[in-house]
């Protein structure tokens, strides 16, 4: 495209890296190029991914350039440290398990990753991306940055960009940072809490514009940042669903896709299928547990004191388009949010494909809460507290119903928040240039 406008995109996941962190801008580097724009894409040439999804390599369109550069990451030496050596590490995961006697071993090696690699373990790229990009702007300007975080490193070699080149800056966070849910949780000093707040701050001061991913963490930034945020949601691709239509299950299969970690583990609700199959035969003879996607020990632990490990069905991960084709399937959908301190903010990326599954939906959160307000729009769909008990009547109503989202689904279509983001980053653009 001749006259098309370049963003270079700043992003630590990027295929063959699968999960969440890869799918935002995968797709708005998808349809960005579709309305004048041509995305380049730079991304570590040896990413610690706790997953791959070779399948995602078929959604690049040829108008995507990709630049690799090596990155170092103390993962090994804190793998052999805890004992995890050759695993994959999920992030989400502060504590996995394992043997007492490593425990002394995990909290050393937590206060370290606390204290020394700040913002994130991927520190190292910072001062070799700076260099390497600043190189390849001069031969091969473009019209705006963008980094997505977290990790939140990439928010810092864009940083260091904008002081070097001048050009635009747009900071996309798909999480809070300094409030996160699991940041107090860390063990660190003082000093490395205040050089978190430093470099948050700093970001949010330089960026040209901000952007983040939901409405509460929207306006925490805004007060953290002291200037307006833009609001960009995630979505899904209607595209991904075409292939794929609603089937009988002949079960009642309970599905949850993704990562399940401990703040997660809806207890409340194992114990409240433990009831029900008591006297509930239906349920009894057709009920079945599908987790799919790295599952917490504690979740584990909670499905076998409520008897039900008969019914589990736990898998690793499997492409994304074979999760969607799971959904299409199922009787019930379950979205269990954390049960931390930020949790009003909380829009889990799954969300938006759950509904557009056009599968009932149970989610287990605040009812105040950002995705409850989604939810709340949309047919078949049941929010209830984390220690609410919900109702079998409830839950079958649900299921016995089709339903059809798709026209009040579509402002969510990743083609629509596309033209947002489009529009948004000409804006930045001609803002800078006053």
């Amino acid at each position: 495209m001749p006259n098309a406008k370049k963003v270079l995109i700043i992003t630590y996941y990027w295929p063959p890296s699968g999960g969440s962190g890869v799918q935002r801008w995968l797709h708005f580097s998808r349809y960005l190029s579709n309305l004048g724009w041509e995305p380049i894409i730079y991304t570590p040439e040896n990413a610690e991914a706790p997953i791959e999804d070779t399948s995602l390599l078929d959604q690049f369109t040829a108008s995507v350039h990709v630049i690799k550069h090596p990155i170092w990451e103390p993962f090994e030496a804190y793998k052999a440290l805890t004992g995890k050596k050759g695993k994959k590490l999920q992030t989400g995961f502060l504590n996995e398990g394992g043997k007492q006697d490593k425990k002394w071993i995990q909290k050393f090696a937590l206060w370290l990753r606390a204290n020394l690699f700040i913002p994130d373990a991927k520190k190292f790229w910072i001062k070799p991306s700076i260099k390497h990009l600043s190189d390849f702007l001069r031969d091969h300007p473009v019209d705006i940055i963008v980094s997505t975080g977290p990790p939140h490193t990439t928010h810092l070699i864009a940083l260091g960009l904008k002081r070097a080149t001048g050009i635009p800056w747009l900071a996309d966070f798909r999480d809070p940072w300094t409030n996160i849910d699991w940041f107090d949780k860390l063990p660190m000093t003082k000093w490395s809490i205040r050089k978190h707040k430093r470099q948050e701050q700093a970001v949010l001061k330089e960026a040209t514009g901000i952007t983040c991913v939901s409405r509460t963490w929207t306006e925490e930034f805004e007060v953290l940042a002291n200037r307006s945020v833009k609001l960009i949601t995630n979505g899904f691709a209607p595209d991904d669903f075409n292939h794929f239509h609603k089937k009988v299950d002949p079960n009642f299969t309970i599905l949850h896709t993704g990562s399940l970690n401990a703040d997660r583990n809806p207890i409340v609700f194992w114990s409240f299928l433990s009831e029900e199959i008591k006297h509930n035969e239906e349920l009894k003879n057709r009920l079945k547990i599908q987790l799919v996607g790295a599952v917490d020990f504690s979740v584990i632990q909670s499905i076998e004191l409520f008897g039900l490990t008969s019914y589990l069905d736990q898998r690793p991960f499997i492409p994304h388009g074979e999760v969607i084709e799971l959904m299409s399937s199922c009787s019930l959908l379950l979205l269990p949010l954390n049960d931390v301190k930020n949790q009003e903010g909380i829009i889990p990326g799954k969300l938006f494909e759950y509904l557009a599954s056009n599968q009932a939906i149970l989610a287990i959160g605040p009812k105040t809460g950002d995705s409850a307000q989604i939810l709340h729009e949309q047919a078949n769909t049941l929010v209830i507290d984390f220690e609410e008990i919900p109702t079998w009547k409830a839950i079958k109503e649900m299921t016995n119903h089709s339903i059809d989202r798709s026209t009040s689904l579509s402002k969510y279509s990743r083609q629509e928040l596309a033209k947002e983001m489009s529009s948004f980053l000409d804006q930045l653009i001609k803002e800078s240039a006053k």
